[in-house]
């Protein structure tokens, strides 16, 4: 018996959009990490094994450790535009 592809939510999505408008160069350290928790569970539970979740979690760890100091933000924001692109023509095409 072959394994059924997981295929993201319209639910899913729509929650991965609304993270991402809450995501801003202007929030605290706090609260991007506190966005980036939940974008990041949002992306595990379409896919454990992603790309997007794989690279939202090396980014994590850097705005952890570097704090203000972190000058990666657009990168973020990228992967997760990246991830709304990708998984919304994915939800379009077997719709």
């Amino acid at each position: 018996m072959g394994k059924k592809k997981k295929k993201v939510t319209k639910e899913q999505l729509d929650e991965l959009k609304g993270l991402r408008k809450q995501l801003s160069p202007q929030l605290s350290v706090d609260s991007k990490i506190n966005t980036l928790i939940q974008v990041s569970q949002v992306l595990r539970t379409i896919s454990m094994t992603s790309t997007f979740s794989s690279n939202i979690s090396t980014e994590f760890t850097g705005l952890e450790v570097f704090g203000e100091r972190y000058n990666n933000f657009p990168r973020i924001t990228s992967v997760i535009d990246d991830a709304i692109s990708f998984y919304d023509e994915q939800l379009t095409h077997t719709n």
